[in-house]
């Protein structure tokens, strides 16, 4: 489905109504073109397209002037300072921030809202001239990581696009951190589970673990294909309380789930957005605090994570 520029700015027009992105049950509020932009898929639930709605939105915003950035956040109901009801009242709190008239903050809501209709319609980037680290990209990842076995494993489903013809291997790569500050980093078990077949790996340093893929048949410029490691950390090792992802290449989408022991939930847990090296480090807990689930489950998405920049949750143990 192609997406129209009219439609998906009718779209966000008619979300910023109301209580905006916070509007309950918003799964059935939110139309067909953003649905497509924002990643969410039929199985998602309020809170799943609440998060992939806000995390497109803010990824896309970020490098827009603070005025116009600050005009589609809060119209949107995504600036935490202006959480009211109607969007009459977030405008009227703008326009005291901003020391403008009413009539000009919505000048710049629509300006800003064409910002957005503008990011999300922007061209792929061209593929003409390919360098080997744009063989292929990223369209999905989804990891979930179950802390409520005998060992921390991790589930990781990768779904690939080739961008230039004959892509017949991969490079896959993870770097874990050491489990405290000054201990020494630890090992992995990795398993295939299915869609390659693991031919080299390599350590380079004592972080970094490099894996060699190769697929079943080459792959030509814009055919997918989905594969699944199984990664655990060795019994008795223990796991730093982290799992952030650094995309080394260009990702579409990034989901990941964990799923907690239920006799020893953490006593809060953090999601973890746009950090630059180091920001993790200290496990230092993010203003966006998520909430366990029933079943000791968290659920995260991150529409198209920036290459460099470090995605995931963060956690820390019941005091």
């Amino acid at each position: 489905m192609s997406v129209s520029p009219e439609q998906l700015m009718e779209e966000l027009r008619t979300l910023c109504r109301g209580r905006g992105v916070q509007t309950p049950g918003i799964d059935l509020h939110v139309g067909p073109a953003l649905r497509q932009v924002c990643g969410v898929v039929e199985t998602d639930g309020a809170e799943a397209v609440r998060t992939k709605l806000g995390g497109w939105v803010m990824n896309a915003a970020r490098g827009f002037p603070v005025e116009v950035r600050n005009a589609v956040l809060a119209p949107l109901g995504l600036h935490e300072e202006a959480q009211f009801r109607f969007l009459n009242e977030r405008i009227e709190w703008l326009a005291k921030q901003q020391d403008r008239g009413a009539r000009t903050v919505r000048r710049r809501m629509e300006a800003g809202l064409q910002r957005l209709v503008e990011v999300a319609l922007q061209p792929a980037p061209s593929t003409a001239h390919v360098t080997p680290s744009e063989l292929w990209h990223v369209k999905e990842f989804d990891a979930l990581l179950k802390l409520d076995g005998p060992t921390p494993a991790c589930t990781e489903r990768r779904t690939v696009v080739a961008d230039t013809d004959g892509v017949n291997e991969i490079a896959w790569s993870i770097t874990i951190p050491s489990p405290t500050p000054d201990g020494a980093p630890g090992d992995l078990d990795v398993e295939v589970l299915h869609g390659v077949e693991l031919i080299g790996h390599e350590r380079p340093s004592p972080r970094r673990f490099l894996m060699k893929l190769r697929l079943p048949r080459p792959l030509n410029a814009g055919q997918t294909h989905q594969f699944a490691l199984e990664v655990r950390v060795p019994r008795g090792q223990s796991m730093r309380p982290t799992y952030v992802f650094w995309p080394e290449r260009m990702c579409e989408s990034f989901r990941l789930r964990v799923r907690f022991d239920r006799d020893d939930l953490p006593g809060s847990v953090w999601r973890v957005e746009e950090a630059l090296a180091r920001d993790t480090d200290d496990l230092t807990p993010w203003p966006r605090t998520l909430t366990v689930d029933e079943i000791g489950e968290i659920d995260v998405s991150f529409p198209h994570p920036r290459q460099g920049r470090g995605y995931g949750v963060q956690w820390a143990p019941r005091v």
